[in-house]
């Protein structure tokens, strides 16, 4: 069982307040092999969090940590054979699924793919679709399901107007539930940024809005019109310059725990940690 540790403002920078958005007081912070298999993303279904990273998946819950299931090696054999796939992105929930983006760095990401796992136990439910890679070339960093629109988003890693890569590619849902395992999932429409997103980490819907992590300089979210593809600036993360931010999900805990739940590496002396933050809109 892991071992998180509850932090009160003061383990690390004071709480930072842009816009309408302010850290709140608590958070977790992990080490070792605990970081390892949370350190990319999380996801949430209101009573669990949901964390995908380089050591595996966990299933904790909301309150205090506690896991209830794991997956050690998530990434099942016969797609690592078939497609070289090697690396977990920012997964999401639905409706009893854990979606997962996986990604084949070794063979220079020429496959993405969206994997289904059940989130009863982490258990791989065989079914997955590939992505257009003409729509996503570099990997599929995360993805992000908008329920009430029935819709499926991802978005190119490396972002450029020049190149039309400055947008967010939408599938059907019920697509992605349905289709026979190593379908090609069909896009059902893209949507141009009103400014490039480059390195974003991790998105997730909330009152109708795409809230983005972004591992920019400046450590921001942003939110994103997905049906406009108006992007504006909502916040500086509270994290150090040199930290790397990750996975983001959405799940209202009310003032005091949040709305937005983001996970970020430490750097420096604290390269060792990662941690979970969560962010309550004020305003």
């Amino acid at each position: 069982m892991a071992t998180a540790i509850v932090l009160a403002i003061g383990g690390a920078a004071s709480p930072a307040t842009a816009s309408t958005w302010t850290r709140t007081g608590d958070y977790y912070r992990w080490t070792g092999f605990n970081a390892l298999e949370r350190g990319q993303g999380v996801a949430t279904d209101g009573t669990y969090f949901y964390y995908a990273g380089p050591g595996g998946m966990v299933k904790a819950t909301v309150s205090n940590d506690s896991e209830v299931a794991s997956s050690l090696f998530p990434i099942p054999l016969s797609l690592s054979q078939m497609y070289g796939s090697d690396h977990i992105g920012d997964v999401e929930y639905h409706d009893g699924y854990v979606i997962a983006p996986i990604e084949d760095g070794g063979n220079d990401y020429g496959h993405p793919l969206l994997a289904l796992y059940n989130a009863s136990d982490l258990s791989y439910t065989g079914r997955y679709v590939q992505l257009p890679l003409a729509q996503m070339p570099g990997g599929v960093p995360w993805v992000a399901v908008d329920a009430a629109a029935g819709l499926v988003y991802t978005a190119p890693w490396t972002q450029d107007s020049g190149q039309g890569t400055n947008k967010l590619v939408a599938y059907s849902l019920n697509d992605l539930l349905t289709l026979p395992a190593g379908s090609t999932l069909p896009v059902v429409n893209t949507v141009t940024l009103s400014q490039p997103l480059s390195r974003i980490q991790g998105a997730a819907m909330w009152q109708g809005k795409l809230y983005a992590s972004v591992d920019d300089s400046a450590k921001s979210v942003y939110s994103i019109d997905a049906v406009s593809g108006q992007v504006s600036y909502a916040f500086h993360q509270d994290v150090e310059s040199g930290d790397e931010v990750q996975g983001i999900a959405a799940w209202d805990f009310g003032a005091s725990g949040g709305q937005l739940h983001i996970v970020h590496v430490g750097s420096g002396l604290k390269k060792i940690f990662l941690y979970l933050q969560h962010y309550s809109r004020t305003g």
